[in-house]
Protein backbone atom coordinates (compact mmCIF):
# COMPACT_ATOMS: atom_id res chain seq x y z
CA UNK A 1 0.00 0.00 0.00
CA UNK A 2 1.30 3.46 -0.62
CA UNK A 3 3.31 4.84 1.97
CA UNK A 4 1.74 8.06 2.12
CA UNK A 5 -1.55 6.10 3.32
CA UNK A 6 0.26 5.05 7.03
CA UNK A 7 0.12 7.90 8.13
CA UNK A 8 2.39 7.91 11.14
CA UNK A 9 4.71 6.21 9.26
CA UNK A 10 5.82 8.81 6.53
CA UNK A 11 7.49 11.57 8.76
CA UNK A 12 9.83 8.46 9.09
CA UNK A 13 9.69 8.01 5.89
CA UNK A 14 10.13 11.46 4.40
CA UNK A 15 13.64 11.84 7.21
CA UNK A 16 14.98 8.50 5.81
CA UNK A 17 14.50 9.10 2.25
CA UNK A 18 16.47 12.11 1.83
CA UNK A 19 18.95 10.22 3.64
CA UNK A 20 19.01 6.78 0.94
CA UNK A 21 18.46 8.87 -2.29
CA UNK A 22 21.73 10.21 -2.09
CA UNK A 23 23.36 6.91 -1.47
CA UNK A 24 26.49 8.45 0.87
CA UNK A 25 25.00 8.94 4.58
CA UNK A 26 23.75 5.40 5.02
CA UNK A 27 25.42 1.67 4.29
CA UNK A 28 23.32 0.03 7.09
CA UNK A 29 19.96 1.19 8.93
CA UNK A 30 17.99 -0.40 11.37
CA UNK A 31 14.20 0.08 11.51
CA UNK A 32 12.63 -0.55 15.18
CA UNK A 33 9.13 -0.61 16.30
CA UNK A 34 6.31 -2.91 17.16
CA UNK A 35 5.36 -5.38 14.84
CA UNK A 36 2.06 -4.73 12.65
CA UNK A 37 2.94 -1.05 12.23
CA UNK A 38 4.34 -1.32 8.44
CA UNK A 39 7.75 -1.52 8.94
CA UNK A 40 8.02 -3.96 6.02
CA UNK A 41 6.64 -1.31 4.02
CA UNK A 42 9.07 1.12 4.92
CA UNK A 43 11.73 -0.69 4.38
CA UNK A 44 10.87 -1.96 0.81
CA UNK A 45 9.72 1.63 -0.06
CA UNK A 46 13.19 2.93 1.01
CA UNK A 47 14.99 0.23 -0.88
CA UNK A 48 12.67 1.63 -3.90
CA UNK A 49 14.23 5.07 -3.37
CA UNK A 50 17.56 3.55 -3.22
CA UNK A 51 17.51 2.17 -6.24
CA UNK A 52 16.12 4.57 -8.15
CA UNK A 53 12.82 1.72 -8.67
CA UNK A 54 9.15 2.54 -8.42
CA UNK A 55 8.56 -1.57 -8.77
CA UNK A 56 9.96 -1.94 -5.16
CA UNK A 57 7.36 0.57 -3.71
CA UNK A 58 4.76 -1.31 -2.58
CA UNK A 59 0.90 -0.45 -4.30
CA UNK A 60 -2.41 -0.88 -2.97
CA UNK A 61 -2.96 -4.57 -4.40
CA UNK A 62 1.06 -5.24 -3.76
CA UNK A 63 1.21 -9.00 -2.30
CA UNK A 64 3.66 -8.78 0.78
CA UNK A 65 5.83 -11.69 0.68
CA UNK A 66 6.37 -13.99 3.89
CA UNK A 67 8.76 -15.77 2.38
CA UNK A 68 12.38 -15.66 0.17
CA UNK A 69 10.95 -17.84 -2.39
CA UNK A 70 7.50 -15.75 -2.00
CA UNK A 71 8.94 -12.72 -2.89
CA UNK A 72 11.08 -13.52 -5.98
CA UNK A 73 7.85 -14.71 -7.18
CA UNK A 74 5.94 -11.34 -6.12
CA UNK A 75 5.14 -7.59 -7.75
CA UNK A 76 7.65 -6.60 -5.76
CA UNK A 77 10.66 -8.34 -6.93
CA UNK A 78 13.75 -6.77 -8.06
CA UNK A 79 16.43 -8.03 -9.00
CA UNK A 80 19.31 -5.90 -7.23
CA UNK A 81 17.20 -5.76 -3.89
CA UNK A 82 17.25 -9.33 -1.76
CA UNK A 83 15.30 -9.93 0.92
CA UNK A 84 16.00 -12.15 3.94
CA UNK A 85 13.41 -14.19 6.20
CA UNK A 86 13.13 -17.33 7.89
CA UNK A 87 12.44 -20.58 5.41
CA UNK A 88 8.94 -21.03 5.97
CA UNK A 89 8.25 -23.60 8.80
CA UNK A 90 11.43 -22.08 10.32
CA UNK A 91 11.92 -19.19 13.13
CA UNK A 92 15.40 -18.13 12.67
CA UNK A 93 17.85 -16.84 9.65
CA UNK A 94 21.19 -19.41 9.78
CA UNK A 95 24.46 -18.28 8.31
CA UNK A 96 24.00 -19.93 4.79
CA UNK A 97 21.12 -17.08 3.87
CA UNK A 98 23.49 -14.55 4.73
CA UNK A 99 26.05 -16.12 2.73
CA UNK A 100 23.52 -16.03 -0.17
CA UNK A 101 22.33 -12.43 0.76
CA UNK A 102 26.40 -11.52 0.23
CA UNK A 103 27.10 -13.44 -2.39
CA UNK A 104 24.06 -12.97 -4.65
CA UNK A 105 23.19 -9.34 -3.78
CA UNK A 106 25.90 -7.19 -1.94
CA UNK A 107 29.24 -8.11 -3.64
CA UNK A 108 27.85 -8.59 -6.76
CA UNK A 109 27.59 -5.99 -9.71
CA UNK A 110 24.46 -4.35 -10.05
CA UNK A 111 21.99 -5.63 -12.71
CA UNK A 112 20.39 -2.21 -12.91
CA UNK A 113 23.22 0.01 -12.47
CA UNK A 114 21.31 1.45 -9.32
CA UNK A 115 23.25 0.09 -6.85
CA UNK A 116 22.28 -2.82 -4.60
CA UNK A 117 19.98 -3.02 -1.39
CA UNK A 118 19.58 -5.89 1.03
CA UNK A 119 16.61 -6.56 3.20
CA UNK A 120 16.79 -8.31 6.63
CA UNK A 121 13.42 -9.30 8.27
CA UNK A 122 13.00 -9.71 11.38
CA UNK A 123 16.64 -9.15 12.02
CA UNK A 124 16.42 -10.41 15.64
CA UNK A 125 16.07 -13.78 14.29
CA UNK A 126 19.54 -13.68 12.84
CA UNK A 127 21.26 -16.80 14.33
CA UNK A 128 24.64 -15.42 16.33
CA UNK A 129 26.94 -17.35 13.36
CA UNK A 130 24.55 -14.91 10.55
CA UNK A 131 24.62 -12.15 12.36
CA UNK A 132 28.38 -11.68 13.16
CA UNK A 133 29.15 -12.67 9.26
CA UNK A 134 27.91 -9.42 8.62
CA UNK A 135 30.13 -7.40 10.38
CA UNK A 136 32.27 -7.13 7.53
CA UNK A 137 30.23 -6.06 5.11
CA UNK A 138 29.25 -3.39 7.47
CA UNK A 139 33.14 -2.12 8.40
CA UNK A 140 33.83 -2.21 4.92
CA UNK A 141 30.54 -2.00 2.67
CA UNK A 142 31.35 -2.18 -1.15
CA UNK A 143 30.05 1.42 -3.10
CA UNK A 144 26.62 1.45 -3.51
CA UNK A 145 24.94 -0.93 -1.07
CA UNK A 146 22.71 -0.28 1.62
CA UNK A 147 21.86 -3.29 3.81
CA UNK A 148 18.46 -2.59 5.71
CA UNK A 149 17.55 -4.31 8.83
CA UNK A 150 13.90 -4.78 10.51
CA UNK A 151 13.24 -5.96 14.03
CA UNK A 152 10.65 -5.89 16.57
CA UNK A 153 12.86 -6.19 19.28
CA UNK A 154 16.73 -4.45 19.42
CA UNK A 155 17.94 -6.19 22.73
CA UNK A 156 17.94 -9.68 20.74
CA UNK A 157 20.13 -8.11 17.94
CA UNK A 158 24.09 -8.62 18.97
CA UNK A 159 25.68 -5.21 20.61
CA UNK A 160 27.91 -5.79 17.73
CA UNK A 161 25.93 -4.97 14.86
CA UNK A 162 23.83 -2.52 16.48
CA UNK A 163 26.79 -0.35 17.16
CA UNK A 164 27.40 -0.56 13.11
CA UNK A 165 24.30 0.55 11.90
CA UNK A 166 21.86 3.81 12.09
CA UNK A 167 19.18 3.20 14.31
CA UNK A 168 15.42 4.51 13.30
CA UNK A 169 13.11 3.99 16.01
CA UNK A 170 9.51 3.93 13.92
CA UNK A 171 6.78 5.38 15.68
CA UNK A 172 3.61 3.54 16.25
CA UNK A 173 0.36 4.85 15.53
CA UNK A 174 -1.85 6.34 18.23
CA UNK A 175 -5.18 5.02 19.38
CA UNK A 176 -7.24 7.25 16.88
CA UNK A 177 -4.20 7.28 13.69
CA UNK A 178 -5.27 3.10 14.30
CA UNK A 179 -8.97 3.75 14.59
CA UNK A 180 -9.15 6.19 11.36
CA UNK A 181 -6.61 4.04 9.53
CA UNK A 182 -8.63 0.73 9.91
CA UNK A 183 -12.31 2.42 9.18
CA UNK A 184 -10.73 3.47 6.28
CA UNK A 185 -9.81 -0.14 5.26
CA UNK A 186 -13.01 -1.45 6.08
CA UNK A 187 -16.91 -0.37 6.51
CA UNK A 188 -16.83 1.24 10.31
CA UNK A 189 -16.42 -1.36 13.30
CA UNK A 190 -16.13 -0.84 17.05
CA UNK A 191 -12.41 -1.69 17.28
CA UNK A 192 -12.03 -0.40 20.87
CA UNK A 193 -11.58 -3.83 22.17
CA UNK A 194 -9.30 -5.38 19.52
CA UNK A 195 -7.41 -2.28 19.57
CA UNK A 196 -6.90 -2.44 23.33
CA UNK A 197 -6.06 -6.49 23.32
CA UNK A 198 -3.12 -6.34 20.36
CA UNK A 199 -2.02 -2.54 20.79
CA UNK A 200 -2.37 -0.04 17.87
CA UNK A 201 -1.01 -2.39 15.16
CA UNK A 202 -3.55 -1.27 12.33
CA UNK A 203 -1.82 -3.93 9.59
CA UNK A 204 -1.77 -6.64 12.03
CA UNK A 205 -5.52 -6.44 12.85
CA UNK A 206 -6.07 -5.45 8.81
CA UNK A 207 -4.63 -8.61 7.95
CA UNK A 208 -6.05 -11.26 11.01
CA UNK A 209 -9.34 -9.14 10.09
CA UNK A 210 -12.37 -7.74 12.37
CA UNK A 211 -14.59 -11.14 12.24
CA UNK A 212 -12.36 -13.29 13.04
CA UNK A 213 -10.53 -11.44 15.90
CA UNK A 214 -14.09 -10.71 17.41
CA UNK A 215 -14.94 -14.73 17.20
CA UNK A 216 -11.46 -15.55 18.43
CA UNK A 217 -11.53 -13.05 21.38
CA UNK A 218 -14.68 -14.32 22.28
CA UNK A 219 -14.12 -17.48 22.42
CA UNK A 220 -11.10 -16.94 24.85
CA UNK A 221 -13.23 -15.17 27.35
CA UNK A 222 -15.54 -17.81 27.39
CA UNK A 223 -13.59 -20.38 27.89
CA UNK A 224 -11.52 -18.93 30.79
CA UNK A 225 -14.51 -17.71 32.42
CA UNK A 226 -15.59 -21.07 32.09
CA UNK A 227 -12.19 -22.41 33.66
CA UNK A 228 -12.74 -20.48 36.28
CA UNK A 229 -16.25 -21.17 37.53
CA UNK A 230 -15.37 -24.73 37.13
CA UNK A 231 -18.24 -25.49 34.33
CA UNK A 232 -15.56 -27.15 31.83
CA UNK A 233 -12.77 -28.70 32.42
CA UNK A 234 -9.11 -28.07 31.17
CA UNK A 235 -9.07 -31.21 28.54
CA UNK A 236 -12.43 -29.96 27.49
CA UNK A 237 -11.61 -26.53 26.42
CA UNK A 238 -8.24 -27.74 24.80
CA UNK A 239 -9.99 -30.34 22.97
CA UNK A 240 -12.20 -27.87 21.28
CA UNK A 241 -9.20 -25.18 20.21
CA UNK A 242 -8.19 -25.88 16.72
CA UNK A 243 -5.05 -26.83 15.70
CA UNK A 244 -4.71 -24.13 12.87
CA UNK A 245 -5.80 -21.00 15.35
CA UNK A 246 -3.42 -22.18 18.18
CA UNK A 247 -1.06 -19.09 17.60
CA UNK A 248 -3.62 -17.06 18.03
CA UNK A 249 -5.53 -18.75 20.51
CA UNK A 250 -2.71 -18.84 22.71
CA UNK A 251 -1.43 -15.09 21.36
CA UNK A 252 -4.44 -13.52 23.13
CA UNK A 253 -4.05 -15.42 25.63
CA UNK A 254 -1.02 -14.17 26.77
CA UNK A 255 -2.75 -10.80 25.91
CA UNK A 256 -5.53 -11.10 28.57
CA UNK A 257 -2.73 -12.37 31.13
CA UNK A 258 -0.60 -9.51 30.57
CA UNK A 259 -3.79 -6.50 30.58
CA UNK A 260 -4.23 -8.15 33.77
CA UNK A 261 -1.15 -7.67 35.35
CA UNK A 262 -0.73 -4.73 33.89
CA UNK A 263 -4.22 -3.40 35.29
CA UNK A 264 -3.43 -4.42 39.03
CA UNK A 265 -0.41 -3.28 39.15
CA UNK A 266 -1.13 -0.43 37.71
CA UNK A 267 -4.87 0.04 39.43
CA UNK A 268 -6.54 0.58 35.58
CA UNK A 269 -10.27 0.23 36.12
CA UNK A 270 -10.25 1.69 32.53
CA UNK A 271 -9.55 -1.35 30.72
CA UNK A 272 -11.25 -3.99 32.87
CA UNK A 273 -14.15 -3.87 30.55
CA UNK A 274 -12.43 -5.73 27.82
CA UNK A 275 -11.07 -8.67 30.21
CA UNK A 276 -13.38 -11.53 30.68
CA UNK A 277 -15.61 -11.17 33.48
CA UNK A 278 -13.73 -13.84 35.63
CA UNK A 279 -10.76 -11.17 35.31
CA UNK A 280 -12.90 -8.03 35.96
CA UNK A 281 -14.00 -9.85 39.64
CA UNK A 282 -10.49 -9.84 40.64
CA UNK A 283 -10.35 -6.46 40.64
CA UNK A 284 -8.45 -5.40 43.67
CA UNK A 285 -7.16 -8.90 44.25
CA UNK A 286 -4.22 -10.12 45.11
CA UNK A 287 -2.00 -11.64 42.45
CA UNK A 288 0.95 -13.26 42.55
CA UNK A 289 2.99 -11.83 39.96
CA UNK A 290 6.12 -13.79 39.89
CA UNK A 291 3.66 -16.79 38.91
CA UNK A 292 2.06 -14.40 36.65
CA UNK A 293 5.50 -14.21 34.83
CA UNK A 294 6.38 -17.77 35.09
CA UNK A 295 2.56 -18.28 33.56
CA UNK A 296 3.40 -15.52 30.82
CA UNK A 297 6.79 -17.64 29.60
CA UNK A 298 5.29 -21.27 29.77
CA UNK A 299 2.62 -19.31 26.69
CA UNK A 300 5.65 -18.28 25.52
CA UNK A 301 7.51 -21.90 25.36
CA UNK A 302 4.40 -23.45 23.66
CA UNK A 303 4.20 -20.80 21.07
CA UNK A 304 7.75 -21.33 20.59
CA UNK A 305 7.50 -25.33 20.53
CA UNK A 306 4.44 -24.83 18.02
CA UNK A 307 6.21 -22.63 15.74
CA UNK A 308 9.09 -25.26 15.43
CA UNK A 309 6.59 -27.41 14.68
CA UNK A 310 7.28 -29.79 17.35
CA UNK A 311 5.33 -33.34 17.22
CA UNK A 312 4.01 -32.98 20.48
CA UNK A 313 0.73 -33.95 21.88
CA UNK A 314 -1.25 -30.34 21.53
CA UNK A 315 -4.02 -31.45 23.86
CA UNK A 316 -2.15 -32.31 26.40
CA UNK A 317 0.19 -29.40 26.10
CA UNK A 318 -2.70 -26.96 26.06
CA UNK A 319 -4.28 -28.74 29.02
CA UNK A 320 -1.89 -27.98 31.21
CA UNK A 321 -0.96 -25.25 30.67
CA UNK A 322 -5.18 -24.11 31.43
CA UNK A 323 -5.23 -25.69 34.51
CA UNK A 324 -3.62 -22.90 36.86
CA UNK A 325 -6.40 -20.82 35.13
CA UNK A 326 -8.84 -23.52 36.67
CA UNK A 327 -10.85 -23.34 39.81
CA UNK A 328 -10.85 -19.56 40.77
CA UNK A 329 -7.00 -18.85 38.57
CA UNK A 330 -5.55 -20.29 42.47
CA UNK A 331 -2.42 -20.77 40.38
CA UNK A 332 -2.11 -17.35 39.79
CA UNK A 333 -2.82 -15.88 43.57
CA UNK A 334 -1.46 -14.43 46.33
CA UNK A 335 -2.25 -16.67 48.82
CA UNK A 336 -2.08 -16.55 52.72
Amino acid sequence: MPIDSLTWLYPNYLNLSSLVKTHDNAHGLLLVGHSGIGKRILAFQLAGDYLDSEKLKPKARATFATTANEYHDSDLFHPDCHFVCPEENKTSIGIDKIRELKNDCLYKTSQKGKGKVGIIYPAELMQRPAATSLLKFLEEPPDETLLILVAENIHNLPETIISRVQIHNIKKPSFEETVSWLDNEKTKKDWREIINLLGSRPLLINELGYESLHKKINKISMDVDSLVLKKSKPSEIAANWPKEDLDMMLKILYILISNLISDSLLQDNDNLKYLPSSFQELNGAKLNYELCFNYLNEIANIRHLLLNRKPLNWNLQITNLLTPIYADLNGLMQHG
